[in-house]
């Protein structure tokens, strides 16, 4: 990720971006290094950093499997021990609310595939406290979507429409049905058509959604039986969503290091990876994510891939005007404004492509504004361009 200055970031009190890199290189593998950083005093803003990025409770864990977690201040302790025993509690919760959730699908005849949180907590992490989540994805089969929501149904979940994203719209994009529970011990979970969603996607990419799903994986998830993305899909799943639904903010680092301890737990194809990235025309997305992953977290074996995928000099100059590992590191939020579309656009791998995404954004087809507003019409489409130019599309 070598190009033009950072740009300016917001720090919280008691980090450094030199600190931050010094630390996040010590993370996963280098125990010694672990050591120093908690040797050091480190401060409560450390704590609030890392409890900003999603990653409190892992370090906890960490810090405690090397037998250093009293070298902390108590301040800063105190506050990484509450973010672990939180989500030990929570990850519990969302433990039962699935095992149940797939007993109940399974008895419809559904076996989901599993990604992003759902899967990563039980595959990649040390424990699935490690790995917070707001919400349960589950990705079944277009046909299967009616009797999975009402096998939920039947368990008390209702479902959660979005004003700005109606169902017709969802499932054009790949999207979710929220289902939210009203019993106790039930949150938030997203039945989705795809593992890659969004308007980003359908204009500009060319994702092979029956592959994915002809090389998922069985696993034995909170004790019951589903299904799991292949790891190189995984890998390039996560980098995308990341990089293009979250321009590269919140989970931030966490974002990275489900890439980098998911590349660890699995024995990744990466040539492969990168081949199927270039060739769903996800290249630019997925790079920018391992070559940033691999500077602040390491990833060992990915350097051809990184390379293969690596996209234009005059790609890597825009791409850093707007995401470096600074900003990530510093939680810099673009994901609002015509600020976010730029950023967006500077991540398509052909400009014919971006110049689609440009037009369908401005004029979309009349299907989709009927899915999207319920009509059509120079009213609707009005309406629809006003909303684009605050960058509310």
């Amino acid at each position: 990720m070598k190009g033009g200055p950072a740009p300016a970031v917001w720090q919280p009190p008691g980090w450094s971006p030199q600190g931050a890199v010094a630390f996040s290189r010590s993370l996963i593998a280098d125990d010694d290094g672990l050591r120093r950083w908690a040797a050091s005093g480190p401060d409560t803003g450390w704590g609030d950093w890392l409890r900003g990025q999603g990653i409190a409770p892992y370090t906890w864990r960490r810090l405690k499997a090397i037998g250093c977690g009293d070298a902390l201040p108590s301040v800063c302790a105190a506050s990484l021990r509450s973010a672990y025993y939180t989500a030990a509690g929570d990850a519990e919760l969302h433990r039962a609310e699935l095992a149940a959730a797939l007993a109940r699908l399974a008895e419809s005849g559904v076996t989901p595939i599993l990604f992003k949180g759902a899967a990563l907590a039980y595959t990649a992490y040390p424990d699935p406290a490690c790995r917070p989540m707001g919400d349960l994805d589950l990705w079944v089969a277009a046909e299967a979507m009616p009797a999975a929501r009402a096998a939920l149904a039947t368990m008390g979940y209702a479902e959660h429409g979005k004003d700005d994203r109606p169902l017709a719209i969802q499932a054009q994009m790949s999207g979710e049905v929220q289902l939210v529970g009203r019993a106790p011990g039930q949150g938030l979970i997203e039945l989705h058509w795809g593992a890659f969603a969004g308007e980003w996607l359908r204009r500009t990419a060319a994702i092979d959604h029956q592959g994915l799903f002809c090389r998922a994986r069985r696993a034995s998830i909170a004790g019951r039986e589903a299904w799991t993305l292949a790891p190189e899909d995984a890998l390039i799943q996560l980098a995308v969503h990341l990089a293009v639904n979250h321009q590269m903010a919140y989970p931030g680092i966490r974002g990275l290091l489900d890439v980098a301890l998911l590349s660890r737990a699995e024995k990744v194809d990466w040539p492969a990876l990168a081949e199927r990235a270039k060739a769903w025309r996800v290249g630019a997305a997925t790079w920018q994510v391992l070559a940033i992953t691999d500077a602040l977290l390491g990833l060992p074996g990915a350097d051809e891939a990184i390379a293969s995928l690596t996209p234009p000099a005059s790609q890597q100059a825009s791409l850093r005007r707007f995401v470096t590992e600074a900003t990530v590191l510093a939680g810099k939020d673009i994901t609002g404004g015509p600020r976010r579309f730029a950023y967006q656009l500077a991540l398509v791998d052909r400009p014919r492509d971006a110049a689609r995404l440009i037009g369908r954004t401005l004029w979309p087809e009349s299907g989709w504004l009927k899915a999207r507003y319920g009509s059509t019409g120079p009213v609707i489409r009005a309406r629809h361009l006003a909303g684009a130019a605050r960058g509310r599309i």
